[in-house]
């Protein structure tokens, strides 16, 4: 018998998939989901035999759900947020967490004082070959890391940049390039201006790079006095061929080495090569886009139920935006950018 009524907050793909993860764990019951669009509400309630809403207001005071994902677009994720963390449910955010530094912090201070879980939800952190690789690097098998190289398309870009934090802890310092056409653009949807997510004047974030985008992030070595510091590299487009492409990457560290070639939506390991890692990645079955969403919503349903801290936090989340802008910051100066410490899985 399930324990735990989840309610999703959106209708696009992304809501979908929550949706599917919900009602397929023991553990929790779909119970409504809510859209601005009545019809949108409508047709994805019926497939899940749940409620509508166009409010999420009159959703939270009818349901009172345990557990609340928030799948709508960046610009829509601070508002049901906050109302969901009042309300006392936990929330899952759907990446990124926010589409500005303060959004995110706001939503972070809500989820403290309401004493709630707030996840973000960056599913690739649960792609098999990224747990063996985390798990190798904890193990100090790869000895020191020396380098780090990858290049996705730029819906990835996002991704990669947690992944980073994922595998390596909090960056020293960042510095980026762009070519930019905010023609070339990937569309987000509409933004808050009706148009794709612009490199403009005022935006934080880069977020999704359109011709060209490359970025050299400086992490230390901790207790590591013959390589106390290493370089991560992110080159980045619109133009790379996404169903060919998600990413691609190599990690060289002082005894070992993998990289994993060509990830796609059908199989997220990649291809992997170079050593004994790369012969365990490769007997992994193929692992979906599709499971990954599956996979980080029933962790956080677990973390929920066990008391356990969310799988990727809502400090993670912030950052991870934290990040972002700095390289952005970086990009628009032409000038190194230090981080104080942001608060990252290491």
């Amino acid at each position: 018998m399930p324990d735990l009524k989840a309610a999703v907050i959106g209708t696009g793909g992304a809501a979908q998939l929550h949706l599917d993860a919900y009602a397929a764990s023991p553990h929790t019951a779909p119970v409504a989901v809510v859209s601005h669009s009545a019809e949108r509400a409508a047709a994805l309630a019926a497939e899940h035999s749940i409620r509508p809403y166009t409010s999420v207001e009159a959703m939270l005071t009818a349901e009172r759900p345990d557990v609340v994902s928030v799948a709508t677009l960046e610009w829509d994720h601070e508002a049901p947020v906050l109302l969901s963390l009042a309300a006392g449910a936990h929330v899952l955010c759907e990446k990124i967490m926010a589409d500005t530094l303060a959004s995110g912090e706001n939503m972070l201070a809500a989820a403290r004082t309401a004493n709630r879980t707030l996840g973000v939800n960056y599913n690739y952190r649960a792609v098999p070959a990224h747990r063996m690789i985390l798990e190798c690097l904890a193990l100090n098998r790869f000895g020191p890391p020396v380098l780090f190289s990858t290049v996705t398309h730029a819906y990835l870009w996002p991704h990669m940049l947690d992944l980073m934090l994922f595998f390596f802890g909090d960056p020293a310092e960042v510095s980026g390039t762009l070519v930019d056409d905010q023609g070339l653009r990937p569309p987000v949807s509409a933004g808050p201006l009706g148009r794709p997510w612009e490199f403009g004047e005022g935006v934080e974030m880069l977020y999704h790079p359109s011709i060209s985008a490359s970025a050299t992030i400086r992490f230390r070595n901790e207790n590591r006095p013959n390589f106390p510091e290493f370089l991560a590299t992110i080159s980045s487009s619109a133009l790379v061929p996404l169903e060919d492409h998600f990413w691609s990457f190599s990690l060289f560290g002082r005894d070992r080495a993998v990289s994993v070639d060509a990830a796609t939506r059908a199989n997220l390991n990649g291809t992997p090569r170079l050593g004994d890692l790369a012969a365990a990645i490769a007997k992994l079955p193929p692992y979906s886009y599709e499971q990954s969403f599956a996979d980080s919503v029933a962790a956080f349903v677990e973390a929920v139920r066990e008391g356990w801290p969310a799988p990727v936090s809502g400090e993670e989340g912030l950052a991870a935006l934290r990040l972002d802008a700095a390289i952005t910051e970086a990009m628009r100066t032409g000038r190194a950018v230090k981080l104080p410490g942001a608060t990252a899985n290491s």
